[in-house]
């Protein structure tokens, strides 16, 4: 055949039709039934593991706890035992208290005398300071104003020397020294330091006869 001869496509397709009626293929396998009786064979896997009702893993705990329960209920120890503490109990709580004892009403008045500053003011009769800042926002060289509340030297009289710093971070700044009046109170208005950094600040007021006040105030841009 020489080298230029080309098959036409009609004729290509003429052979290939040809071909393909001589061609035996293989049977094409059943996979729907094949897979159906695998589906069946799982399902009643799953069937024999079943727990019976019965014994389902709910009933085994009730019948568990039923055992339990039966078992304190008519051992002799476990129920004398029972016994024996509630009458203690009842008897402690009969017993009159002996002078200087601690009791709970005791105890009650001692946490009331040792938690937060505000409890020890209340606890002891003396009033306990606090401080209002208005604007609670406000600009680094702008004014604000500090109002001082309870400011007693030592329960009685009105506290003198009432430093005000504003900290923030490991820095701090003074602002003023105070006076309270005979009503226990202060009214200032003091101006931010420039220095503040953008961010939350305290407002500290110390006095020598009470524990330092804070109250937090945000320094803007």
């Amino acid at each position: 055949m020489p080298d230029n001869w080309r098959f036409s496509e009609d004729e290509v397709e003429r052979d290939l039709r040809d071909l393909g009626a001589r061609i035996e293929y293989p049977p094409t396998p059943d996979l729907a039934h094949t897979v159906r009786l695998r589906l069946d064979a799982e399902t009643q896997v799953h069937r024999v593991r079943r727990w019976p009702r019965f014994i389902s893993p709910r009933w085994a705990v009730a019948a568990a706890a039923l055992v339990v329960i039966s078992i304190v209920a008519l051992s002799p120890t476990v129920h004398s035992g029972l016994f024996v503490s509630d009458q203690q109990t009842g008897s402690e709580a009969a017993r009159p208290a002996a002078p200087g004892s601690d009791q709970p009403e005791d105890r009650s008045k001692q946490e009331a005398g040792v938690g937060s500053q505000a409890g020890e003011g209340e606890a002891t009769g003396c009033p306990f300071p606090s401080i209002e800042i208005e604007p609670a926002r406000v600009s680094r060289g702008e004014k604000l104003r500090l109002r001082g509340h309870d400011f007693a030297s030592g329960c009685e009289g009105t506290a003198r020397g009432i430093k005000l710093y504003l900290r923030q971070g490991g820095e701090s700044w003074k602002l003023a020294t105070v006076d309270a009046d005979r009503r226990l109170t202060f009214d200032i208005r003091v101006r931010l330091p420039t220095a503040a950094r953008p961010g939350p600040a305290w407002v500290r007021a110390t006095t020598s006869t009470s524990e330092p006040i804070e109250k937090r105030v945000v320094v803007l841009r």
